[in-house]
């Protein structure tokens, strides 16, 4: 059992080492640098777009709420450095390759092929990435593989 925990991690194979929350918001890789502000700024100007874009088109202010709220929440929670964030983050993507499938052909495939690329590309950059992967999963990549991988 020892020796599959040696082996990294399930799906890519890459050797983690595993940190506190206390720890990895002390490193100076555990704030958020610039691409991180401008993924929390992309989806808090989504959210206020979609407010703006679903009162213009009449539909009401429960639906304009609930059209926002989620990259709202998104936003702020990435902000906040919580590790929800990033499965909502990854809820987002699924949820915006689904309205691009279901609305092809169809009048915003535009806007929403913009959106399902940016929303992928984020979401490969969050769960890929060493500074999202310290401050949202506590986490750094173990570099020298002779450590994880020595059977002696």
């Amino acid at each position: 059992m020892a020796d599959k925990k040696k082996r990294g991690d399930y799906y890519s194979g890459i050797p983690w080492v595993f940190v506190t929350p206390e720890q990895a918001r002390a490193h100076p890789k555990g704030v958020l640098g610039f691409w991180l502000w401008v993924i929390v700024v992309y989806f808090i100007a989504t959210a206020f777009l979609k407010f703006y874009l679903s009162l213009n088109y009449n539909e009401g202010l429960t639906i304009a709420i609930l059209n926002s709220v989620w990259p709202l929440f998104v936003g702020f929670g990435l902000a906040i450095r919580a590790p929800w964030a990033v499965i909502m983050a990854a809820i987002s993507a699924a949820l915006t390759v689904f309205a691009l499938v279901r609305g092809l052909g169809g009048n915003g495939s535009l806007i929403t092929l913009f959106e399902t690329l940016m929303n992928v590309g984020i979401l490969f950059y969050l769960v890929d990435s060493d500074r999202p992967n310290l401050i949202y999963r506590h986490r750094y990549r173990k570099y020298s593989i002779k450590d994880s991988y020595d059977n002696s």
